[in-house]
């Protein structure tokens, strides 16, 4: 007999024969009151993830996740003309003081710094949880281009940052 071969006798404990159980369909055993023998457990399980506690858990986790993803990128628009870059970013709910800019040798790295404590508190008005948050985003925005890099001008209206960058390459006039 090869190396890995069962033999075919070992198998004849599964087959079907006739008048045997295992022809019927198989149905678990009820118990006294004709529940399911798992209805007790599932029970359990179900009053264990509905208890406040628990849900709190996993709806602050749901949050964690939702505002950690959702944040982690700045979505930037980009126009360019023959004399200039325009950067327009939306940074709605974001302040000018948690804004800043810096000027790197790879480009323009735009940072947003968020601070937050939120504060959980019962009926009674007693705080029971607070958090603190802290998050900072940043983008790196390169340039094809040399950018004159201390005439950049910046302004933040409405929860829209525009950021002008004149360009230094110079075009010459074929006669």
């Amino acid at each position: 007999m090869p190396i890995g071969s069962v033999p075919t006798e070992s198998f004849r404990c599964f087959e079907k024969r006739e008048g045997s159980a295992m022809n019927e369909s198989f149905q678990p055993p009820a118990n006294g009151g004709g529940h399911h023998p798992f209805h007790h457990l599932r029970k359990m399980m179900n009053q264990w993830f509905d208890e406040r506690p628990l849900q709190k858990l996993f709806e602050t986790l749901d949050d964690y996740f939702a505002q950690t993803f959702a944040a982690a990128y700045i979505p930037i628009e980009v126009k360019e003309t023959k004399h200039d870059y325009q950067i327009i970013v939306r940074l709605p709910d974001i302040k000018r003081e948690q804004i800043s800019l810096q000027w790197q040798e790879d480009g323009l790295q735009l940072i947003v710094d968020h601070n937050e404590t939120i504060e959980s508190a019962d009926h009674h008005g007693h705080v029971y949880e607070r958090r603190h948050a802290r998050r900072r985003v940043a983008r790196l925005i390169p340039f094809p281009y040399p950018v004159a890099e201390h005439e950049v001008k910046a302004s933040f209206q409405n929860g829209t940052l525009t950021i002008q960058l004149p360009q230094k390459r110079k075009y010459i006039d074929i006669d």
